[in-house]
């Protein structure tokens, strides 16, 4: 990190545009959330309902403003609000909106101070862990955990390291139009699409406008920028530079060789071989380690630098990982599920070689997919071979549980909040090797794998 505090707060003021004088007191760290708030940080007070015609899933009945006295408690140094908040001490940084004109605004001087390679990304699935193995750059600043709305990306911004080699600014979307917002405020040099798959539906209605809200990432991008797609999706909206991977392209796997559970890769970046390890989950993480070969090779970086990192690149909580429990090991993959990253999670599960015990799959309805989601779920049954039992959960998966043979489905159970560890956990037995995967409202929410972890230990 650069020896030079983060921010000053006269630095923030100035960005802000605010003309009274403030202190050169340093920030370290800057947060909308009062209880992430430590010693020397800045305090964004957000409103509890988005402004600047944003959406949240997960809007709150309470304004930030409400916890100032608690922020300046545990150690913020000054707060943005948008009006002058009694009994707190600390500097009071004074905006209409705190959300457009504080966090926004600051975030936008974040990145005009900065002059190293930028690498905007999305996709439909596997966007954070794409944005994970290009963090495993030396000296790369990265959106932390899922950063990547209308309130994470400014801040991304706002905390990145501006003596960073290359800051990684993952972007998602709950509307259309967001994309092209973020990254009209992130100003990305490079511009990942990760892919583009049937994630959406409900709110985009087809392939094409998911296509089209993915690809507006390039719309923040300066005309020398590069654009990065997988081989399959095409850009006419951009004219600028392209760089492809996957297939036959110019970033695309030579060979690979299962080493346990695990993969050894030979990849061709350019015409250059470079070779490297993933981790578990190998069949899926693939793809999105050559995506990020290919953005940082995009970004005048140099890739080989990348390699050596890859196969110690976690994976994150809910994206896959593993656990042993009870004899049986189980893949926690339940943070999101759509058609694309099911069927690879079931590829994986297929991948894995299995001493004893079966291969079990754990399936959630996949949302968001508006009239054909039917069809997507009864599609996954043609990727079942290979997969000994499947137990099904939701209105939707039992459009799949119909379609097993009898000694293949182990279940079905209509409401997830209403799903009984102790009953999945009976089903399952030492060797197994078992996936957990669904929207994030089956089993990500209900905490489902943390109480099938405790049924299966109470089990044995």
């Amino acid at each position: 990190m650069s020896a030079k505090p983060l921010w000053t707060i006269a630095e923030v003021a100035h960005a802000l545009g605010l003309s009274e004088k403030f202190p050169e007191t340093a920030i370290d760290f800057v947060t909308q959330d009062s209880r992430l708030v430590k010693p020397g940080c800045l305090f964004v007070a957000l409103s509890g309902t988005p402004s600047g015609g944003f959406i949240s899933s997960f809007a709150s009945a309470r304004d930030g403003w409400e916890f100032a006295a608690n922020a300046e408690k545990a150690g913020a140094v000054a707060m943005i609000v948008p009006h002058r908040i009694d009994g707190v001490s600390v500097p009071q940084l004074i905006v209409k909106d705190t959300l457009i004109d504080g966090l926004w605004a600051l975030g936008r001087a974040a990145r005009a101070r900065f002059n190293g390679p930028v690498i905007g990304l999305t996709g439909s699935a596997g966007k954070t862990s794409t944005k994970e193995f290009i963090a495993a750059y030396p000296g790369a600043y990265a959106s932390p955990s899922s950063f990547n709305n209308f309130w994470g990306v400014p801040l991304t911004l706002c905390n990145a390291d501006p003596a960073a080699s290359v800051w990684v600014v993952e972007m998602g979307m709950n509307q259309v139009g967001e994309i092209l917002r973020l990254s009209e405020l992130a100003r990305p040099t490079v511009a990942l699409v990760v892919n583009v798959q049937p994630v959406h539906l409900e709110k985009l209605g087809s392939l094409e406008a998911i296509r089209r809200e993915k690809v507006s990432i390039a719309q923040g991008l300066p005309k020398d920028g590069t654009l990065v797609l997988p081989v399959d999706v095409n850009a006419p909206e951009w004219t600028g530079k392209t760089i492809r991977f996957g297939g036959a392209s110019e970033v695309r796997e030579v060979k690979h060789t299962p080493r346990g559970e695990s993969w050894d890769v030979t990849a061709e970046v350019a015409g250059r071989q470079i070779a490297f390890g993933l981790t578990p989950g190998a069949p899926h993480r693939l793809q999105n380690a050559l995506a990020a070969f290919a953005a940082v090779h995009a970004a005048k970086l140099d890739p080989a630098a990348l390699a050596p990192k890859l196969d110690d690149v976690g994976i994150m909580t809910g994206r896959g990982v593993e656990q042993t429990v009870a004899g049986a090991t189980l893949i926690d993959d339940s943070f999101n599920g759509n058609p694309a990253s099911m069927v690879a999670a079931l590829d994986s599960l297929k991948a894995r070689p299995i001493a004893k015990g079966r291969r079990i799959a754990i399936l959630g309805d996949m949302l968001e997919l508006g009239d054909e989601a039917p069809s997507y779920h009864t599609a996954l049954a043609k990727h079942l071979d290979g997969i000994d039992g499947v137990y099904c959960v939701g209105p939707l998966m039992h459009h799949l549980y119909s379609l097993l043979p009898g000694d293949k489905g182990l279940g079905w159970h209509e409401d997830p909040a209403t799903l009984e560890p102790q009953d999945v956990a009976k089903l399952l037995r030492g060797g197994d090797v078992v996936v957990v995967k669904g929207s994030k409202k089956m089993f990500w929410v209900n905490k489902f794998v943390p109480r099938l972890v405790a049924a299966l230990q109470a089990k044995a």
